[in-house]
This record gives structure tokens, C-alpha cells and sequence, in this order.
């Protein structure tokens, strides 16, 4: 009697494919760098902004100010690392491989998309608990009184930031499918087009700041402007680079 191995199922291919890509982000190189790169700085910047609190303020180390300033680094960051995440191996022969072991490309791409969130999550977690940690020791050093005033807004406005950060990466990764172009359109489109468009009249140019998803997680954010900047700068390139991934060639 000859035995044949079951067909893995959808869901057996989706998570030989997530288990992979995961095994990717500490094997790929440059993908590697841009962890380690990213959770050295983070350290940097929540011990820069515990020290300085104590500076300014000896009786007290705050808590809040601590998550606020790893947020300003999350921001930059976060979707740096998701564009390696997406793109990292269409630049070399590791995609050859990863589309031999699983041919439906679809598997592959959501794969990659769950792969930059869960290590992007952990990351962004990691972040916020070394920001209460580098507090505390401050504290205990310094001898000043911890301050919990890092309320749910503080909290949720990290999170969301981190999100949109996320997001965002993964989109601009899939859509050029290479990290050096993704990345540059990243910081371009954070530090020079987003800045530019507050200078259109009416504030028309506010409703399609990639920041206005981001104010959006805050009380004083405005929905309307959220969407509209979420479809072009979220969806559109989620889009490209869904099809990209279908049908570019691979060599």
C-alpha cells in the first residue's frame, strides 16, 4: 500500500510561511540591523529623556514624558523596520527560495504583513516597558518621586502612532519592493511632504497629511482628514504592492 502525504492546508501554508518570515527578521542582515539599530536608539532615547526630566525637574522623574519621547522615536523607526521586513529579500535570491517553498504568493505577502506587526508590536511593547524601567532606576538614583502620569490618552496615542508607523512601512515596502527607495520616501514623505502640505490654503493639504491618521488616535484629531490621508497613503500603496507581489518577476 503506497501512502501520500496529505496537501498542507491554507492555514498549514500560512503558518509555515509566518514561521518563516519570522525566521528571516534574525537571519536576514540588514533586517537584523534595523532591529538592533532600532532598539539601541530607543534606549538611547528613553534614557536621553528620563535624564533630562531629572535635569529639569530633580524632585520628580515623569513616567508620561518618558513613553512620550520613545514615542517620538517610534515614529521614525517603526516603519523602517516593517519596510525591511517587506522588501529586504526582493533584493536578493532569498525571495527566489521563499516563492519555491510556497508558490502562492498571497500566502507569502500576508504572511510578511503578520510578520512586520508582531515584531513591530513586541517592539513597540519592549520600548514602552524601558521607558518605565529606565524611570524607575532614575528615580531610585537620583532620589526623586516617580510620577505615574502616563494616563490611557498618553498610552493610546503611543500605540496608535506606533500602528500608523507600522502600516505605513509595510505599505511603502510592498509597493517598491526595495528598502533603500521605501525608506527615503518614508522620511521624505514624513519631514518634507507632510510639513508642506499644512502650507496649502483653507487647510485643504491637512486632509492629506499621513499625520492626520496619527492625530486621529488623540481627543483634538479629526476623522474626515484621517480617512482621506489613509487611502492615499495606506491603502493606495497596500494595493501596488499586493499586485506587485502577484505579478513581478522573480530572479
Amino acid at each position: 500500500m503506497t501512502f501520500v502525504d496529505a496537501e498542507p492546508t491554507a492555514s498549514g501554508r500560512f503558518a509555515r510561511s509566518l514561521r518563516a518570515e519570522l525566521r528571516n527578521v534574525r537571519t536576514t542582515r540588514g533586517t537584523r540591523w534595523a532591529l538592533g539599530l532600532t532598539a539601541s536608539l530607543w534606549v538611547i532615547v528613553g534614557a536621553g529623556v528620563a535624564l533630562i526630566a531629572v535635569l529639569l525637574d530633580a524632585t520628580t522623574v515623569s513616567v508620561g514624558a518618558a513613553l512620550l519621547g520613545m514615542g517620538s522615536a517610534v515614529t521614525i523607526f517603526i516603519p523602517i523596520l516593517a519596510i525591511f521586513i517587506m522588501a529586504a529579500d526582493w533584493q536578493s535570491r532569498d525571495v527566489l527560495t521563499t516563492y519555491v517553498l510556497e508558490p502562492r504568493r498571497h500566502i507569502v505577502f500576508f504572511a510578511k504583513v503578520l510578520a512586520a506587526v508582531i515584531v513591530c508590536a513586541t517592539l513597540v511593547l519592549a520600548a514602552a516597558l524601558l521607558a518605565v524601567v529606565f524611570t524607575a532606576v532614575l528615580a531610585l538614583v537620583s532620589g526623586a518621586a516617580i510620577t505615574w502620569n502616563a494616563d490611557a490618552e498618553t498610552i493610546a496615542v503611543l500605540l496608535w502612532s506606533a500602528a500608523v508607523g507600522t502600516v505605513s512601512g509595510i505599505a511603502y515596502g510592498a509597493a517598491t519592493q526595495r528598502v533603500a527607495i521605501a525608506i527615503v520616501f518614508s522620511l521624505v514623505q514624513g519631514f518634507v511632504i507632510d510639513p508642506l502640505l499644512t502650507l496649502v490654503p483653507h487647510g485643504v493639504g491637512n486632509w492629506f497629511r499621513l499625520s492626520a491618521i496619527a492625530d486621529a488616535g488623540s481627543s483634538g484629531g479629526a476623522i474626515g482628514p484621517a480617512l482621506t490621508a489613509g487611502v492615499l497613503w495606506l491603502v493606495v500603496p497596500l494595493a501596488v504592492g499586493f499586485v506587485r507581489n502577484q505579478r513581478a518577476d522573480v530572479q
